[in-house]
């Protein structure tokens, strides 16, 4: 089928939408712009001088007319969390590759299930191509390199950034469903906890609290480990809400709480604030131990740096369908060849 658009971005005329659009543009690549929202969406196109067509991501015949006529699809709207589902498969009757900057649990696991069908379309599926993900997936995929059979993993963000608004929706919608780990391959309620352990970030040690991530499910696919943890490195102000959690789980409906949330995280607006540093431990069935590091631009840039990436390699070379990990779809060494990024570190102590 010949297409006539090389990339659609959808959600164009958010935070990330926007970033990525003018990346492509300043590589010589002229998306198709789109969303829900039509009034920000026309704004956004007379300010690019770019096409655009306002449409949501319920009806999958909708969807279908415009993936038909696009080599990518890119949704920069946030997780598809309800049921990714009939976009995806939309992409798939369309021969379309689709790429989903967003990476929660639920989205990625339904996607996963899709693999065959992809791979029978000839479709590229990834989701998770931002720091949700990409971070931790190849950080693990450098440690399974090396000890091969893995027992347990841990991972563990610093994010030196503030959130946006829809970073903040999403990590609400997250927390208000309870922290996951995986035991034995298997998705398991447990407690939040609080200062958990110190973890060496960049020069400085820092105490991280277990919360859930959506690369747990992505780290579990492309590495075959069956029990994985998560980190975040929180605020000292943050570590009262967490103990709350784990006695009230439905704090986080209460609009207080939103408005203590929004003014911890929120601060600037989504503004860089700095270098964002990710840490994975690895323990192979031998009782080997690995540690690695890498470190990225702040967390929207990052995304933003990876989203192009991943799209411009997409444009200029064949690739199997399937449904992908970015460490899959790119290998592991991916996270050293997005711009910003440093080269991964290892050690054998978590420093």
């Amino acid at each position: 089928m010949s297409k006539s658009i090389g990339v659609i971005v959808y959600g164009a005329y958010g935070q990330i939408g926007q970033a990525v659009t003018e990346a492509l543009l300043a590589q010589g690549v002229y998306p198709l712009l789109s969303g829900r929202d039509a009034k920000k969406l026309k704004q956004f196109a007379n300010k690019t001088n770019l096409p655009y067509a306002q449409f949501d991501l319920i009806n999958p015949k909708t969807i279908e007319q415009h993936m038909e006529r696009a080599e990518i699809f890119i949704n920069c709207a946030g997780s598809l969390i309800a049921n990714p589902e009939p976009v995806a498969r939309a992409a798939m009757k369309s021969n379309c590759h689709y790429l989903d900057v967003g990476g929660q649990y639920h989205t990625l696991t339904t996607l996963y299930n899709l693999s065959n069908l992809a791979e029978e379309n000839h479709s590229v599926i990834c989701a998770g191509i931002g720091a949700e993900c990409i971070p931790g997936d190849c950080l693990a995929g450098s440690i399974k390199n090396s000890l091969k059979d893995l027992s347990s993993l841990e991972i563990a963000y610093d994010i030196s950034h503030r959130f946006s608004a829809g970073s903040i929706k999403s990590t609400l919608s997250r927390l208000a469903r309870g922290n996951i780990e995986l035991i034995n391959n298997t998705p398991t309620q447990s407690q939040y906890s609080f200062n958990a352990k110190r973890i060496l970030f960049g020069s400085r040690l820092k105490h991280v609290s277990q919360v859930p991530t959506g690369d747990l499910a992505a780290i579990n696919r492309s590495t075959n480990c069956p029990n994985i943890k998560s980190y975040f490195a929180i605020t000292k102000q943050f570590t009262p809400i967490i103990r709350l959690l784990n006695w009230i789980p439905n704090l986080l409906i209460a609009k207080p709480l939103h408005k203590m949330i929004d003014k911890l995280l929120g601060g600037n607006k989504g503004k860089p604030t700095g270098i964002s540093h990710y840490w994975a431990k690895g323990v192979s069935n031998d009782e080997r131990i690995m540690v690695a590091r890498v470190s990225t631009p702040d967390i929207y840039q990052f995304t933003v740096n990876a989203v192009v990436y991943i799209a411009n390699y997409l444009l200029k070379h064949e690739r199997s369908g399937g449904v992908y990990t970015p460490s899959e779809l790119m290998t592991w060494q991916l996270i050293e060849r997005i711009p910003g990024c440093s080269a991964i570190r290892y050690g054998d102590m978590d420093g």
